[in-house]
């Protein structure tokens, strides 16, 4: 009979590309044991046979847009102890930034379900298993907009600040010694398969920041199991310093 695997994963949510691609192979490189969950497969390095990898990578798919078939994907993972759970899935919306007016019904829906509803479900299914591998994490790779909304993204700006106001909810549930939560919200931009495809051709992207920047600082919280960095709301800052952002406590 096999021996059932007891070994906690880093769970980790937009896996196919850009930023939780990033993530998940950063984690696996480091000697994390991870599960990407995302609607299409992550295409494997070219190297992965050669980097020693491929004991520590697995993929499940996982529509965040559809909350039953999130809860069904949570269960199916009874079985998997789960130390840490990073949330980098994200859909935009429309390529064109547009008024509120211009939003449709579906894509309000859309984009509230996959950034907000979807990952709330994964997180409030997934905290049993968090909190039983004290302390467990959840880093939200969260987005400015979730702070300070800009004009033409209403759709997006909602379902990041719901999904922001949601952990901190959570984060004040539970005792650090059980559950640090961590919400990134990088200051720069940064360049993914999704940006590429909404800005035009010959766009210079040498502002831009590669990805392993934020996948290095999720790496050092999860690595260190979140106690070299205190868990709070951070502003990322291009270099990969953090900056604690200042989040009201009362009004």
């Amino acid at each position: 009979m096999a021996t059932a695997d007891i070994t906690p994963r880093v769970l980790i949510t937009g896996a196919s590309q850009g930023i939780g691609k990033a993530i998940l192979l950063g984690l696996a490189r480091s000697g994390h044991f991870v599960l990407g969950l995302s609607r299409t497969r992550p295409e494997e390095p070219a190297n992965r046979a050669q980097s020693g990898e491929s004991d520590r990578l697995d993929w499940k798919p996982l529509d965040l847009s559809n909350a039953a078939g999130v809860a069904q994907c949570a269960a199916s993972l009874e079985a998997m102890p789960v130390r840490a759970l990073v949330l980098s899935a994200v859909d935009y919306g429309a390529n064109e930034r547009h008024s509120s007016t211009a939003t449709s019904a579906e894509e309000w829906q859309r984009v509230i379900a996959t950034n907000c509803t979807g990952q709330c479900v994964l997180v409030s299914c997934m905290l049993p298993k968090l909190t039983a591998n004290s302390p467990g994490i959840i880093v939200n790779v969260s987005s400015d907009v979730a702070l300070l909304p800009g004009t033409g993204r209403a759709a997006y700006a909602a379902s990041k600040a719901g999904l922001h106001a949601m952990l901190r909810a959570v984060s004040a549930e539970y005792p650090i010694e059980r559950l640090r939560v961590y919400q990134l919200v990088p200051t720069f931009q940064l360049v993914t398969t999704g940006l590429r495809r909404r800005r035009p051709a010959g766009f210079d992207f040498s502002s831009y920041a590669d990805p392993s920047v934020m996948a290095e600082i999720v790496e050092q919280i999860v690595s260190t199991s979140g106690r070299s960095i205190e868990p709070a709301t951070y502003l990322v800052r291009r270099d990969g310093t953090l900056d604690p952002y200042s989040e009201p406590t009362q009004i």
